[in-house]
């Protein structure tokens, strides 16, 4: 099967500039979303079993605080290193607990204003930070895979996270999830870092809906294209769930190595 689609490994890493602006509309169209909730929305369950839609919006206005205020950051990551010293959990989930634990005091319209007056200064925090410190390799215990550099964390890795958070917001209350500018270069930097380990045939991926497109996966002539809903994906490749047709013209088995793929977000 022959076909001429973008590598997706080729794609650059989003820029620190461009990063800032994807954030601020992920950022606008999350408070336009939380803005909407009633009382009962904050207590709903959702994708992430372990948390409410109050415990969400925590964890998302304390990374949005972090990045605007290194103490905090520092005291967190201290903490979560610690924590995981002592066997207490993984660093991320240390993490977002003491996110959620700073804000347990606050009512749910007070955490919406938290939420709100931090957002508004995190793209541009995470886009001053030095060069040479973007440069910095993450540790293991990051859980970002081998050799990521800050800069991927700061461009990429919390954007991803807002827009995901943004999708799991919108299943747990059934509100709208308002349309952001950036949504298309979120999506496309997960098919890229998908393809950069990427280990099976090569193949086209076209993704449709919102943020969707379409990209080559995989190293030499493509074997199959394999179409489905670009959130839909996403999820899957989260660990979510699995909605996923992942409709495939030619070689089938490129649709059962796409379902056991995962990508940090």
């Amino acid at each position: 099967m022959t076909t001429t689609a973008t590598r997706a490994a080729s794609l650059p890493q989003t820029s620190p500039d461009t990063a800032r602006d994807v954030a601020t509309a992920e950022y606008d169209a999350l408070l336009l979303a939380v803005d909407a909730f009633d009382a009962a929305d904050w207590a709903r369950p959702t994708d992430c079993t372990e948390w409410r839609v109050r415990d969400m919006v925590a964890h998302l206005a304390g990374a949005a605080e972090e990045a605007c205020r290194l103490p905090v950051m520092l005291r967190h990551m201290g903490g979560a290193v610690v924590g995981l010293a002592r066997g207490r959990g993984e660093v991320v989930d240390l993490l977002c607990a003491a996110q959620i634990r700073d804000r347990a005091h606050m009512s749910d319209v007070d955490l919406a204003a938290d939420l709100q007056r931090w957002a508004a200064g995190a793209p541009g925090g995470r886009r001053r930070q030095p060069r040479l410190m973007r440069r910095t390799v993450l540790p293991a215990f990051a859980g970002l895979g081998r050799g990521t550099r800050l800069a991927h964390l700061l461009d990429v890795i919390y954007v991803r996270d807002v827009w995901l958070h943004r999708v799991d917001l919108h299943r747990a209350t059934g509100r709208e999830m308002p349309l952001a500018t950036g949504e298309g270069e979120v999506v496309a930097q997960v098919v890229r870092d998908l393809d950069l380990g990427w280990s099976g045939p090569a193949h086209v991926l076209e993704l449709t809906g919102r943020g969707g497109g379409r990209w080559q996966v995989g190293e030499g002539t493509p074997v199959s294209t394999v179409t489905e809903d670009a959130v839909a994906l996403m999820r899957l490749l989260s660990g979510r769930s699995d909605e996923c047709g992942l409709t495939t013209t030619g070689d089938a088995s490129v649709a059962d190595r796409l379902r056991a793929s995962r990508v940090v977000f």
